[in-house]
């Protein structure tokens, strides 16, 4: 019985003697501290990172344990510089009155792509345009090329303009209307009587 008592004596005081360092260790170990805020320098030269947060602006010194990180990709602390305005999380460790900076983690806004549009959709609108333009320029040739008096005195009709057609009724070819007078002629792209030569 006294040897029992005395297997677990020992074994209290070897509980208690493994909870007092792992209590004692931990005491030791600084706790990290993490603040966010917005990068207003990077001084690759002193080391200061220098954040603006709801509370105002802090600087920060970084040591050569420092790293630093861009969405997720490792960078060097002076290329920090060129990320002024994006938001950040900074780690921090106390060390006596002070806190040196072990990380710092940047988020920048997504890039804002070139074109939202497919390039499917911007093939399909680069030939529609083509075919307007093409349109437009095509008309306007056809138009100024093809230059038709307004007016055919009775006889001297082309052959295409039938001798006997109903008078003032359209007659369209090649996209012109031609309208035939009482008297024989015809009238190019408006009825007998409306802005013609007056009829004989």
């Amino acid at each position: 019985m006294r040897h029992a008592t005395m297997l677990t004596a020992t074994v209290l005081m070897g509980l208690l003697a493994c909870l007092g360092l792992a209590g004692t260790g931990s005491a030791q170990v600084p706790q990290a501290v993490q603040i966010q805020g917005t990068i207003q320098s990077a001084d690759c030269n002193t080391g200061q990172l220098t954040l603006a947060t709801a509370g105002g602006s802090n600087s920060f010194q970084a040591t050569n344990q420092t790293v630093a990180y861009v969405n997720g990709s490792a960078v060097s602390f002076c290329d920090l510089q060129s990320y002024t305005g994006d938001s950040a999380t900074a780690v921090l460790i106390p060390t006596g009155s002070a806190f040196d900076l072990s990380q710092v983690n940047v988020t920048t806004p997504p890039a804002a792509s070139g074109s939202t549009l497919s390039p499917v959709a911007i093939g399909i609108g680069a030939l529609l345009l083509g075919g307007i333009i093409g349109y437009v320029v095509g008309h306007q040739n056809g138009v100024t090329q093809t230059q038709f008096p307004a007016y055919y005195p009775y006889g001297s009709a082309p052959a295409y303009l039938p001798a006997s057609y109903p008078v003032n009724r359209p007659y369209t070819y090649q996209g012109h209307r031609y309208y035939r007078c009482a008297s024989g002629a015809w009238n190019v792209g408006r009825a007998c009587g409306q802005g013609g030569p007056p009829e004989r």
